[in-house]
């Protein structure tokens, strides 16, 4: 059995009997004020609170390196002996925060072995789109000139991939944000398909296209949560305004009536 975690944003924790493997972890959940004024920096507790087994962690893939995907990895890493997997953005983010060369930097569609039994697919993709199709947010890489701790503005995109974990002989797609490489993505398929909310509609055939590419059993929407608003364990999640889930969900299942389509809360477990 392999249990997956929603811990917010574009966070999952997958979890075996013997190790723990994270993709964007984030857990400081930085406050909109701070995000766009001030200088921004992980936070201890609130990342020891979430991870107390920090010891069992394996590996982190990172699949894009604004705040929300990155900001807490070097943090993670620098108490940790797992493998952090990545782009040239990344490598120069933990080289920053004083690691350089713990990052394994992937090319596209690169696959790489994590442990005994876990490999990930670095499937190159795209990030979702600014309303009024105004291009990609923060775009460009991380400069190697910038210091720690930084504006949410110095985490820019760096390149972009979707994550395709494979653990225990079952696959999982993370699909950080909404958008994704057709032609990149093809060839690929998943037992559970991960699918950001957030800015869904502003790319054509999401996820329609999505689920016939790759042909989930299951789809777990995600990222839909105010992630700058801190979270109360246990208690419901706060969504970002304007999102249109229902919307979402409808387009699901009317393009996939046999799969299951999943909505969780933040912290709660899910068993595949």
């Amino acid at each position: 059995m392999i249990r997956v975690t929603w811990t917010g944003a574009a966070g999952l924790r997958f979890e075996t009997d013997k190790e723990v493997i994270l993709i964007d972890p984030y857990y400081t959940r930085v406050d909109i004020f701070d995000t766009l004024f001030k200088r921004i920096a992980p936070d201890p507790a609130a990342i020891a609170a979430a991870l107390p087994d920090l010891e069992k962690v394996a590996a982190i893939v990172v699949g894009h390196t604004h705040s929300d995907h990155a900001l807490d990895v070097p943090w993670i890493a620098a108490r940790s002996a797992c493998k952090v997997v990545g782009s040239h953005s990344l490598e120069t983010l933990m080289s920053l925060g004083g690691l350089p060369g713990r990052t394994r930097v992937c090319a596209d569609n690169e696959t790489l072995r994590l442990t005994d039994s876990a490999g990930v697919t670095m499937i190159r993709s795209a990030h979702g789109l600014l309303s009024l199709g105004k291009g990609v947010p923060l775009d460009g890489e991380i400069r190697a000139t910038s210091t720690l701790p930084m504006k949410a503005g110095g985490y820019r995109v760096g390149t972009v991939f979707a994550p395709l974990l494979e653990l225990d002989g079952k696959r999982f797609l993370h699909v950080g944000s909404a958008n994704f490489d057709e032609t990149h993505l093809r060839g690929h398929c998943c037992d559970v398909l991960f699918l950001c909310v957030p800015g869904w509609h502003r790319r054509q055939d999401y996820p329609r296209r999505l689920i016939e590419m790759t042909r989930p059993s299951s789809v777990v929407l995600f990222h839909y949560d105010n992630f700058s608003k801190p979270h109360v364990p246990g208690g419901k999640t706060r969504r970002m305004p304007l999102i249109d889930m229902p919307g979402l969900i409808h387009a699901t299942r009317n393009c996939a009536p046999a799969v299951d389509v999943r909505v969780p809360e933040i912290g709660a477990p899910m068993d595949f």
